[in-house]
């Protein structure tokens, strides 16, 4: 971990991604790579070695950090053994004779010309940037080279499909033109920010493929007819999709699917055409954020994976009623709504439902009444946040007899919300167990 920049805020996604790529890890029984990457940064936090600075709303760790001490002794250690080199400078303050498989540079200074770079291509394996611009062209004749993690790129250029061994590719870019990007027969992980990009119809080819995170807009074509099905079995992660079409066809061969983003655009009626029912065949979903812009969708469109860990709604516009479908997920720890994911002015939740939610996000919802019967509903949520819910008149009194909530979070709430929850917290047996936080 020497080789991020000191004081670096390491996101642990991104962490697990990089240490899977480098082919360090062995699975488990019944664990995947990602599993197994995990769990031993997790005995690295128990160790004090590693300090977890984030966590995520279901308790995990989202990002971490290494003391000062300790990453100059990482680094010390690790050039010392020629395990990797690490420098705050650039690609020219590499001495030629170097003999180091991984690269890792700070500097946020562009990296243009490739004529001219020190780079031993023979033996570079993995190379890491962190701030900067850079030509891709640069490493398009590094053959060898498995993981490629940059800041901002130009364009991916025509050369880098020549990085057969290559798998794991991560950027910024903006004009990203992956028609080739199948050639990458090794890729495991395509990591594209700020771009918008149509994925070629091979990509369905790709069987070592597991993380395709494109955070802008991504067209995924049909997976093509009348030939042999291909199943993605590696594939944990899709975001985010546009206008992505749930067909049994293309569920078949991502069975082991853990994260779905989608988003859905323009005023299509048709919501069948989508086959968002489908998505209950995704029995290894843990995570799943859904966007609509647009046409309001169709009463009981959805139906969800019982494995649903995390969801996230957004301007979906169903009714109230639907929740049903939502409060008896087994598993589900985090539920986000989020401008108008559901509308009318009445939501009553009974007795039971929402057994295992941890974290509930209200925002921007046209909600007035809400009514929570008892205590258990919601009978583990340990935080509430409620944000811009402007209609909202209260906070229900059954949230106050929930003995595990620790956090209530208002932004940008009326006056009478805000009297609930401070009355809430007056009524707690012990006053500092529970918080409230206000953002005016």
């Amino acid at each position: 971990m020497g080789i991020f920049p000191e004081d670096y805020n390491i996101r642990v996604a991104m962490l697990v991604k990089l240490w899977v790529a480098e082919g360090i890890l062995q699975p488990g029984k019944s664990e995947t790579l990602e599993d197994v990457a995990y769990e031993y940064l997790l005995d690295l936090v128990d160790r004090n070695l590693v300090l977890a600075f984030k966590r995520s709303n279901d308790g995990k760790i989202k990002v971490c950090k290494i003391h000062d001490l300790l990453r100059d002794l990482c680094t010390r250690e690790a050039q010392r053994m020629n395990f990797f080199h690490a420098t705050d400078e650039n690609l020219l303050s590499i001495p030629r004779d170097i003999n180091v498989h991984r690269v890792s540079i700070h500097s946020n200074r562009e990296i243009l010309y490739y004529r001219c770079i020190n780079l031993p291509t023979s033996l570079i394996r993995s190379s890491l940037f962190v701030d900067g611009r850079l030509n891709l062209q640069v490493f398009a004749n590094i053959r060898l080279l498995r993981v490629l993690h940059s800041g901002r790129v130009y364009n991916l250029p025509d050369g880098i499909i020549q990085l057969v061994n290559l798998r794991y590719l991560s950027g910024r870019c903006e004009q990203a033109t992956l028609e080739s990007i199948y050639k990458l027969r090794n890729l495991q992980t395509l990591i594209m920010h700020e771009a918008s990009v149509q994925l070629p119809e091979e990509i369905w080819k790709m069987t070592q493929l597991r993380h395709i995170e494109i955070q802008g807009n991504v067209n995924l074509p049909d997976p093509p007819s009348g030939e042999i099905v291909v199943v993605l079995e590696n594939l944990q992660t899709l975001s985010c999709l546009t206008n992505f079409r749930c067909t049994e066809e293309v569920l078949k061969r991502i069975p082991n699917l853990k994260k779905l983003e989608i988003s859905y655009t323009g005023q299509r009626v048709d919501w069948e055409y989508y086959c968002l029912k489908n998505l209950g065949q995704l029995l290894k979903l843990e995570i799943l954020k859904c966007f609509f812009y647009g046409q309001s969708l169709e009463p009981n469109v959805f139906t969800f994976p019982s494995s649903l860990k995390k969801l996230t709604l957004l301007g979906c516009k169903l009714p109230w009623e639907d929740m049903k479908a939502i409060d008896s997920l087994p598993n589900l720890e985090v539920l986000k709504l989020k401008s108008n994911a559901f509308i009318g002015e009445e939501w009553e939740t009974t007795e039971g439902g929402f057994d295992q939610l941890k974290f509930l996000l209200l925002e921007k919802i046209d909600l007035k009444y809400w009514i929570v019967v008892d205590g258990k509903r919601f009978r583990i949520l340990e935080r509430l946040v409620i944000k811009e819910c402007d209609d909202l008149e209260e906070i229900p009194d059954g949230i106050g007899e929930i003995q595990t909530l620790r956090f209530i979070d208002l932004h940008y709430c009326s006056s009478s919300i805000e009297t609930t929850a401070k009355k809430i917290k007056e009524k707690q047996y012990d006053d500092d167990f529970l918080k409230v936080n206000i953002v005016k």
